[in-house]
């Protein structure tokens, strides 16, 4: 059991995290008007320690979990609890008192953060596993795990999913590494079927699969592919233009991220890079820290009662947390004093 104290300031329910389906913000008790939140955004952040950090601003952070000196290397929301990769897999279920080893070693953990995805409308948590098809998930928000066996006739079991992503419409995506293979996913109680992909392709490498609401994009992890994104729900791809882009396999990307349709923002171990759909990536540093590294990156938003959202787009980094306010072309830096850490994984 991993054991610590919680910092004052921690509040209780502090972890209702479920995405968009997040507790209401209550400093606004007595107006209503549309500037009213009424989904905020949640990040969660940990450090090479092993410090768990929490905001939903991008400027209040809140001490989840103190430091232990093991890093973490993913860490995520499933359900209202937190799930974390160290050396395995731990679990809260109590605001981050403690973290409880998982009771399952089958998962298949990958260099990204998308190879397990809480998705609230299916009141499950899926996983990328070493078992039949690949997929494991948990309706127990995290607590114990089951094969996921609904799959379209004729699909081979020994496919292995590396990556998940959801639309904004429900449906539910996964993706496979080796062949570049995308299933969907209609419905809890659907099967995962193969989409059928038109035209343009890449060959694979290592992509990884990432969403915004209606949109899907694929990056390859090694650096030789770019990205690539379809408008239609994995149909039909396009790539992106490669502009500065780097694709020589000289540096990881290590995440990516679109909060608004038509961009994407792109982290490679030492830079971010920005586009949209009708322009090549540019080099997108301006507000880091020379010699920072950056190890995921993240988009949130916030839902208000008009029905606007408002989009942000967070870097985990050595140099600390970092935000950007208009998709990823310029960041700012949000975490200070005893938050100024280094950051391994981000949600």
């Amino acid at each position: 059991m991993l054991n610590r104290k919680l910092h004052s300031k921690i509040l209780i329910g502090l972890l209702a995290i479920a995405g968009f389906s997040s507790c209401k913000k209550t400093n606004n008790i007595g107006q209503d008007n549309d500037s009213v939140i009424t989904t905020p955004h949640t990040v969660l952040a940990g450090t090479e320690l092993g410090w768990i950090v929490k905001t939903n601003d991008g400027r209040t952070f809140n001490n989840v979990f103190g430091q232990d000196g093991s890093p973490i290397k993913m860490v995520t929301a499933a359900g209202p609890n937190v799930l974390i990769l160290k050396s395995s897999l731990f679990l809260s279920d109590n605001n981050g008192k403690n973290f409880n080893p998982v009771n399952y070693s089958n998962y298949t953990a990958k260099p990204w953060r998308y190879w397990v995805m809480d998705c609230p409308s299916h009141n499950r948590v899926y996983m990328a596993a070493n078992v039949d098809w690949g997929v494991v998930y948990s309706a127990d928000s995290g607590k114990t795990w089951q094969p996921d066996t609904k799959w379209q006739e004729n699909t081979a079991p020994n496919l292995r999913i590396s990556s998940f992503g959801q639309l904004k419409n429900g449906a539910v995506f996964a993706f496979n590494e080796e062949y570049n293979v995308l299933f969907r996913r209609d419905g809890v109680d659907g099967n995962w079927n193969a989409v059928t992909i038109q035209g343009n392709y890449p060959a694979a490498s290592a992509y990884f699969l990432t969403t915004n609401s209606t949109d899907l994009f694929i990056v390859d992890h090694n650096g030789f592919g770019g990205a690539w994104y379809s408008l239609n729900e994995g149909t039909n791809w396009e790539k992106f233009g490669n502009g500065a882009l780097p694709v020589q396999g000289l540096e990881k990307f290590v995440g990516s991220a679109s909060g608004g349709s038509g961009t994407l923002a792109i982290a490679t171990e030492n830079d971010v890079y920005f586009a949209t759909t009708g322009s090549a990536f540019i080099k997108a540093n301006t507000g880091l820290q020379i010699g920072t590294k950056i190890s995921g990156i993240t988009a949130k938003y916030n839902v208000y009662k008009n029905g606007n959202i408002i989009n942000f787009l967070y870097i985990a980094t050595t140099k600390g947390v970092y935000r950007s306010d208009d998709n990823g072309r310029t960041w700012d830096k949000v975490s200070f004093n005893e938050f100024d850490k280094n950051y391994s994984a981000i949600y």
